[in-house]
This record gives C-alpha cells, sequence and structure tokens, in this order.
C-alpha cells in the first residue's frame, strides 16, 4: 500500500507540473509571419518575446527584413480565456543601431496552443488603420513555435 501511495503521489506531482508548464505563454517565440496578403506564401523570420502578468500581456517583435536588418517593436496586449492573445505594437524599439522606423504599427490576433510536444502560437496580423475595411490594407498570417531553453 505504500509502494502505491508514492507511486500515486509521485505521478500527481508530474502530472500537476506538466499541466503548469504547458500553459505558459512567457518565453521565447520563433517563426514566420507572411506578408503580401493572408494568401501569401511569402514568409519573413519572426521571433516574439513575451511576458505575462494575469491577462495582461507584453513583448517585443523582431522581424528580419528582406535586406538582412531587423524590425523591433514593442508589444502589448491582453490573453483570453479561450487561449486567443490581442496584441498591439505600441512603439517602435530603436536604438543606436537600429534606425529602422516601420511604414505602419501592426495589430496581432493570434491563438496560443499549449501543447506538451508542441506549443505555438498561430494567426493574423493587420495594419492598424482607422479605416478597417480599406481594399489596400496590409495583412498577412503568423505561426511561431516556443524556443526550448539551452542547457534543458
Amino acid at each position: 500500500m505504500t509502494r502505491f501511495r508514492i507511486l500515486l503521489t509521485s505521478f500527481i506531482f508530474l502530472l500537476v507540473f506538466s499541466l503548469s508548464a504547458q500553459g505558459s505563454l512567457d518565453g521565447s517565440w520563433e517563426g514566420f509571419m507572411t506578408v503580401g496578403g493572408i494568401y501569401s506564401n511569402e514568409q519573413l523570420p519572426m521571433q516574439l518575446y513575451l511576458t505575462s502578468e494575469g491577462r495582461k500581456v507584453k513583448g517585443r517583435s523582431y522581424v528580419q527584413l528582406p535586406d538582412g536588418s531587423t524590425l523591433r517593436m514593442d508589444l502589448e496586449g491582453y490573453r483570453y480565456k479561450d487561449l486567443s492573445i490581442s496584441l498591439t505594437e505600441t512603439s517602435f524599439a530603436g536604438d543606436v543601431t537600429n534606425d529602422i522606423m516601420p511604414e505602419f504599427n501592426r495589430q496581432y490576433q493570434i491563438v496560443f496552443k499549449p501543447d506538451l510536444w508542441d506549443p505555438h502560437l498561430r494567426g493574423y496580423w493587420q495594419e492598424e488603420t482607422d479605416e478597417a475595411f480599406l481594399p489596400k490594407r496590409r495583412r498577412g498570417r503568423m505561426r511561431l513555435t516556443r524556443q526550448k531553453k539551452k542547457g534543458v
């Protein structure tokens, strides 16, 4: 009976630890975003670094442009109970080595899939503008996977 209790306790501890680890949005995510429209296959490498506190999400995006330069933007938004995330670029994160100003800011609508084996973010981005139904409004898709921590 004691052996069974030890085994059961170990299993419950492992299960609780696994479930809490898979639900975390915090960390580094890497993948791509498409440009040229929702149905475009033209991809740009993209990284997100996100932190969350309750429902509030903050972070920074890094988009590798075709000329090799990197566009960095600060992000803020919310995570909802259905694991969807809404993020908006709030400010240009430039410095002495980064003087690339974006042509426009983006809004992101993302679904967080906290899968134990393949956690990923998938969603869409769109140009932030007052006229939501402009035919030339820029938009695209994105897919990112969680980056593994080194040494783990």
